[in-house]
């Protein structure tokens, strides 16, 4: 027995990394007995097969023809006017993401490594949110967590569908860990990389070069600028023309996102008078973002990090076009909500947040259980905008004074330590 420990201490990093490479293994074991005999995965194979179409057979992502090819697979035919068109709608230089996966012929196989990545990504998520917002959770909130993030409505879609939103949510988190740790190489590339979904973080991106603007650390902006530059320089010296044909995809995946937001609901249900109240909405949150943009711009970390966050929840109420669905977006403000709320009430807070938990977990899937239509296929419904949107923007708002208190307290604490001799 004391041989076997010294040999664990001696080859810790071997065994770690042997154990991580049979987790991953057996993960992605059980993720393809799951898609072999369950279709799906085809906002992953439309970027996926994109891909291949380009390296293998030369061609464009963007064309009329890869498009068609998702849709017979799909539909079997072409799609009607009402339905998913699967347009290639990221930039040339998102191809470098799925670049690994695109060598794998077997679409079976790389959905399933797809889907593994994904799951990581996802527990990473979770991870670097407790780590970020300094909460010392409990096993007895941490497996819920891990329940509700996986298993809830947002989580469970978005890793069966294979979309982008948990790569590009990982990204804006460790953007936020990058600026936290004064790494300003890691924060450019890091913002240069995020442009590949930029439509949900566009936004927050606003805020982030706000706040290096403001602090004055031009160096992140130039490694962002220097990163993007060398993007896409890359992707014209391949095609082009690409520029041109990711904005008109994106444009027209824009206007076929339904429901996009809340406000294109109120329009399409009330006419000019939804269109008033949609007007009026993205106005208020605008309004809203602009006052806790320039309260936080030169605040401390946790303050910040509190306006960051909200922004990527009131973001989803601005006018801009978010899929419901791509809510694991908002899982970072709900778990610094709860965090905040833990930290006030310590372990009286388990119960409150045990039951929203259930509450948000319930309520996202019976709206979608229950919007099915007549054949059992599944739609977005417009209801999906309100509760976990109004939950984080909710335990946020309610935590602010508090955010406020600890920042003034971090300052106090550091004046005092610059004035000691």
């Amino acid at each position: 027995m004391i041989l076997l420990i010294n040999l664990f201490k001696k080859y810790r990093a071997l065994f770690l990394a042997l154990a991580v490479a049979v987790i991953i293994f057996l993960l992605t074991w059980m993720n393809f007995q799951y898609v072999k005999d369950n279709p799906g995965g085809y906002d992953f194979y439309t970027n996926w097969h994109a891909t291949r179409n380009y390296f293998f057979e030369g061609i464009n992502p963007y064309s009329e023809q890869n498009r068609l090819d998702v849709q017979n697979l799909v539909y079997g035919r072409a799609a009607l006017t009402n339905e998913d068109q699967f347009r290639f709608s990221i930039p040339l230089y998102g191809m470098l993401l799925y670049s690994p996966f695109a060598l794998i012929s077997n679409f079976i196989m790389a959905r399933a490594i797809w889907m593994s990545f994904l799951e990581i990504a996802l527990f990473v998520i979770l991870f670097l949110s407790i780590k970020l917002t300094w909460w010392k959770i409990n096993r007895s909130l941490l497996i819920p967590l891990i329940i509700f993030s996986f298993l809830g409505l947002h989580g469970i879609i978005t890793l069966l569908n294979g979309g982008l939103i948990i790569p590009i949510t990982l990204i804006a988190l460790a953007l936020l860990y990058a600026i936290q740790n004064k790494q300003d190489e890691a924060t450019g590339l890091l913002l240069a990389l995020m442009t590949i979904f930029p439509i949900p973080v566009g936004l927050f991106g606003v805020l982030i070069l706000i706040r290096l603007g403001v602090n004055r650390r031009f160096k992140a902006i130039w490694w962002m600028l220097g990163c993007l530059g060398l993007l896409i320089g890359f992707s014209i010296a391949l095609i082009p023309e690409w520029i041109l044909q990711f904005l008109v995809n994106l444009i027209n995946a824009f206007k076929e996102l339904n429901p996009g937001s809340p406000g294109s609901v109120l329009v399409s249900r009330w006419g000019a008078v939804g269109n008033r109240f949609s007007i009026i909405i993205s106005v208020i949150v605008g309004l809203l973002l602009l006052f806790e943009w320039w309260q936080a711009a030169k605040a401390g970390d946790q303050r910040f990090l509190w306006a960051a966050l909200l922004t990527l929840a009131l973001g989803t109420w601005s006018g801009i076009k978010v899929s419901p669905l791509d809510y694991v977006l908002l899982y970072p403000g709900l778990i610094m909500g709860f965090a905040l709320l833990y930290e006030r009430w310590k372990n009286r807070s388990t119960g409150t947040i045990l039951l929203t938990l259930a509450l948000l977990f319930l309520s996202n899937w019976a709206i979608y259980l229950l919007t099915m239509s007549a054949d059992f296929k599944p739609g977005i419904s417009s209801y999906l905008f309100i509760p976990l949107p109004f939950t984080v923007i909710g335990l946020l708002y309610w935590s602010k004074w508090w955010v406020k208190k600890s920042n003034s307290v971090e300052l106090e604490s550091t004046m005092i330590e610059l004035k000691r001799p």
